[in-house]
């Protein structure tokens, strides 16, 4: 009798849109919007145990996987852009979001595909501007450089902290092997 209570409880949730993810983008829709070129290529590092270490020291965020991929842009003058692709959890549900880095270690911008959390959670797309130019550093710090999002203190520091593992596995992994 209890899971047909379960069941009936889990349909009223999915009829209500309460176990619906508010999703924006596709990685593929993500990808075409964020470059002027149709060159983009599929990269993958595998990270070794000192890289990880490494990664962890600069940016201040426990890793959690060896394996990471990445979108290289190209166009006629060279890297437009790399494209990382992060989901965090906020609460209790995820967020993914798009972090695209200029070839210089900068980030150029960040654009969230989905986001899980109830929308007084969603970072505004202000605060998401404020990692426009921005590189690994002291100043890439919640309280510091970026602020917190007003009652969604949650979402600010789980993206930035991707965004910062983001920077250093650019700067640690990746950086040294695009041209």
């Amino acid at each position: 009798m209890n899971i047909l209570v379960l069941i009936a409880a889990l349909i009223l949730c999915m009829a209500c849109g309460w176990l619906e993810a508010n999703v924006f983008l596709t990685q593929p829709q993500a990808i075409h919007t964020a470059f002027h070129t149709d060159t983009v290529e599929r990269k993958t590092v595998f990270l070794t145990p000192e890289q990880r270490q490494q990664i962890e020291k600069i940016s201040g965020v426990k890793g959690d996987s060896s394996i990471v991929s990445y979108y290289v842009a190209r166009n006629a003058s060279g890297v437009e852009g790399i494209a990382f692709f992060d989901r965090r959890m906020v609460r209790t549900l995820p967020v993914t979001y798009m972090a695209v880095v200029k070839p210089s270690g900068q980030i150029d911008h960040v654009d969230i595909l989905s986001f899980d959390e109830p929308d007084d959670y969603f970072p505004p797309e202000r605060w998401l501007a404020l990692y426009k130019n921005r590189q690994l550093d002291n100043d890439l710090s919640i309280g510091r450089g970026i602020p917190h999002i007003t009652g969604a203190s949650l979402t600010s520091q789980a993206m930035n902290d991707g965004i910062r593992m983001i920077l250093a596995i650019y700067q640690v992994a990746v950086k040294g092997t695009i041209s």
